[in-house]
């Protein structure tokens, strides 16, 4: 009998469908967008009708491109974080009724200080945000993971909390244009380059090479035998390995039996 392959292995790392992708780079361009995109529109619309559009919008509830637990066959538990989406909707409709263009210009600095406490709740009450992304990625990841994500997630927590209140403080200064500039690259650049320190660090730490281009590169350049951790990583990765053989499966970059 031949054993179904790694990508029907419901543990098996995810790989990401043309929609998932889809989804993702909407919700960047959005992330990215806005800032500069919402003066463009309310210079041309005005604040009422810009608002009461973002809020029928918000209204139609969920209507976001990305829905990991629809895309896939998994999804990421959120901890709950009480008083928000309703936050965005007291801001949209806030707006609409005054016609303050502050309520608007202050949905960034919501969405920031949303992600803070979606991550600062989820060190209250386990595992930490880095940590469920990780296992929705590769639910077989190791254990030994733990400490490590949940030093990222406090590490965000504390950015996205930072990045909430200098977009409110531009907006209360009446600085546009560096709100503006904060709000999209001013951001995106640093948290583009954390990023990629934090995925060096992460590949030096743990020496974790799962496979693919750039692990053969770390692993050609770090080799994982010459640390305890790296030693640990390829003791998980072995048995993992056998787990796989001995439930039905074929380990990534393995050939299925015949």
């Amino acid at each position: 009998m031949t054993a179904p392959p790694a990508r029907h292995d419901p543990l098996a790392a995810w790989r990401p469908t043309p929609r998932d992708l889809l989804g993702f780079a909407l919700l960047g361009a959005a992330l990215l967008v806005y800032p500069w995109a919402i003066d463009a529109a309310l210079a041309r619309f005005g604040t009422r009708p810009v608002a009461g559009a973002l809020l029928a919008l918000a209204l139609l509830g969920g209507a976001s491109p990305l829905h990991l637990g629809r895309v896939t066959e998994r999804r990421i538990d959120f901890p709950q974080v009480p008083g928000f989406p309703g936050a965005f909707a007291v801001l949209l409709a806030a707006a609409f009724a005054t016609g303050d263009v502050r309520c608007l210009l202050l949905v960034p600095a919501a969405v920031y200080l949303w992600l803070a406490l979606l991550a600062a709740a989820s060190l209250r009450q386990p595992p930490s945000l880095i940590e469920r992304a990780a296992r929705f990625l590769q639910p077989r990841a190791p254990d030994f993971i733990r400490p490590y994500c949940r030093k990222v997630t406090a590490l965000w927590c504390v950015l996205f909390a930072a990045t909430a209140i200098g977009i409110a403080w531009l907006v209360a200064s009446g600085d546009d244009e560096a709100r503006r500039a904060f709000s999209s690259w001013g951001l995106w650049l640093p948290f583009g380059v954390l990023s990629a320190i934090e995925y060096a660090v992460r590949k030096i730490w743990f020496r974790y090479y799962a496979g693919g281009v750039l692990d053969r590169a770390w692993a050609a350049l770090l080799p994982a035998e010459n640390t305890e951790r790296g030693r640990r990583s390829l003791a998980y990765i072995r048995e993992a390995r056998e787990r796989m053989r001995a439930e039905g499966f074929t380990p990534p970059g393995e050939a299925a039996p015949r």
